[in-house]
């Protein structure tokens, strides 16, 4: 494998710069761990106005570039800032970055998506051919950047800048997939032959996540179990007919978790440390976490957490239909997210009626979220789809036992606990319903409060669960190789 390839990750979000959700994650640490494998990365993400990004320590490089916009020529700058041996580019264009949100306020989304997103890839290939940012491989994340690989194979494909780029696109979840009225091709400057079911269109609209996994070199996704959903007829995410005909381009890397970030036995946001055989200090982080929230339950009673975006996809309904009857078995409840306008009344109005019981934050901090990991007896993670479920793997490592829908990344790598045996590393339930949720956290409960030796074992058990992103990043770095080898043999 050639370690010198050369990267250029193009996302609309990375922590700590912009985060809505995992996908922010992901590309924090994917850059770092290639790194450390010798390919050079070069990561290209909107100049947001958001405190981090004002932070940077960010130069201009290019005062001026050109992009093809809807039959004229819109305009941006590039900054660049260096961090943890690999370069940030910064795609600054006031007009469609300089907002509060990346994608939308929590009442919905904005309503110029289709407009700022073609500009953002346009513009990323624009800087790499006017910059002469000589580059190997674009990856692409979701649907923001899915129009890249497009691009690439029809304005840019006598460009001898980028003609023998090659292309890789991860679909991180394709519940969200820029689904756009089809008139919005016009902002692409591609002609109306590219808008059919074969290329561009889905129901009849211009379908972002549909073209890109259509016209990449290679396409993935995060967990072996959510590829084979997406290949189902029954995924209903729309997409299978384009992934099972390019069947032989379509893969899965199983997501890790950035131990330099969620480490309980050096976490610096946590009230005390600890580790596997070593659990003393998780007992004050959980008494720490219920001074925070301002919690009554003692140590006899679980406390349980939500920690997600505020939408269906993540369980928020079947979560808000058995929040009372939850709260009724003697649970504690942590809520922290933001989300949609429906999912935070419903939850702003539990608090409300069950005080010292129920608590909701409208926000997802690292601060917060390290806090609620390393104290919550149990993680509830209901999603409707879970592509790989980052939060899992966090969980596990600080202890926290997850009670998980057996969907994607969560059916693969949750184990059923066996309260005979005593087996297993979780709690685990399949129809998508408030009664079946409730079900499985009864179980967990009965755990927890009737078999203190078995609870302690579900503990270790995660804790010494492996998710290593160094296999993660070798993982990418051979698609990365599998899709020039694609590009270059046609």
């Amino acid at each position: 494998m050639r370690n010198e390839l050369r990267v250029a990750l193009v996302t609309p979000e990375a922590a700590p710069l912009a985060k809505s959700g995992e996908l922010a994650e992901f590309c924090s640490a994917l850059p770092r761990y290639l790194t450390s494998l010798g390919l050079k990365v070069s990561l290209i993400i909107p100049r947001y106005s958001t405190p981090q990004i004002a932070s940077l320590d960010a130069a201009v490089v290019f005062p001026e570039i050109s992009i093809p916009l809807n039959g004229e020529r819109a305009k941006a700058s590039v900054f660049r800032a260096e961090q943890r041996g690999y370069d940030i580019y910064l795609i600054d264009s006031p007009k469609y970055f300089l907002r509060e949100n990346i994608y939308g306020p929590p009442t919905g989304n904005y309503l110029d998506n289709d407009e700022r997103f073609v500009f953002f890839s346009r513009a990323a290939l624009e800087f790499l051919r006017q910059a002469g940012l000589s580059v190997d491989v674009i990856h692409c994340h979701n649907w923001p950047t899915a129009l890249i690989p497009v691009f690439l194979q029809s304005h840019y494909r006598e460009d001898s800048a980028l003609n023998s780029v090659a292309s890789l696109l991860t679909l991180h979840n394709t519940a969200y997939q820029g689904e756009f009225p089809a008139e919005c091709l016009a902002l692409t400057d591609l002609n109306w032959d590219f808008f059919s079911p074969r290329h561009l269109s889905l129901n009849g609209k211009f379908n972002f996540l549909q073209a890109g996994a259509e016209y990449a070199d290679l396409v993935n996704t995060v967990s072996s179990t959510y590829e084979k959903e997406l290949l189902s007829r029954k995924s209903g995410s729309g997409l299978s007919r384009v992934l099972r005909k390019r069947r032989k381009n379509f893969t899965s890397v199983g997501n890790g978790i950035d131990r330099d970030t969620w480490d309980p036995g050096m976490d610096p946001y946590i009230a005390a440390n600890f580790g596997p055989g070593r659990l003393e200090g998780r007992t004050k982080c959980r008494q720490d976490l219920m001074a925070v929230m301002g919690l009554a339950p003692s140590a006899e009673i679980p406390l349980l957490a939500f920690v997600s975006h505020l939408s269906r996809h993540k369980g928020a309904d079947i979560l808000a239909q058995s929040l009372e009857a939850i709260v009724n078995l003697g649970a504690g409840v942590v809520i922290c997210g933001e989300g949609e306008e429906r999912y935070q009344k419903e939850f702003q109005a539990a608090a409300r009626r069950f005080p010292g019981r129920v608590v909701f934050r409208l926000e997802s901090n690292p601060v917060l979220t390290h806090k609620v990991m390393a104290g919550a007896d149990i993680l509830l993670i209901p999603s409707l789809t879970e592509p790989s479920g980052l939060n899992l793997f966090a969980a596990f490592r600080y202890g926290a036992v997850p009670v998980v829908r057996a969907t994607g990344g969560l059916k693969e790598a949750v184990r059923a606990h066996n309260s005979r045996t005593g087996s297993g590393n979780g709690f685990v339930f399949r129809d998508y319903s408030a009664e079946a949720l409730l079900r499985a956290v009864r179980q967990a409960a009965d755990c927890y409060t009737g078999n203190p030796v078995q609870w302690r074992k579900l503990m270790e058990e995660g804790m010494r669960q492996e998710f290593s992103w160094e296999d993660t990043a070798r993982g990418y770095a051979g698609l990365y190789q599998r899709a020039l080898e694609f590009k270059r043999g046609g």
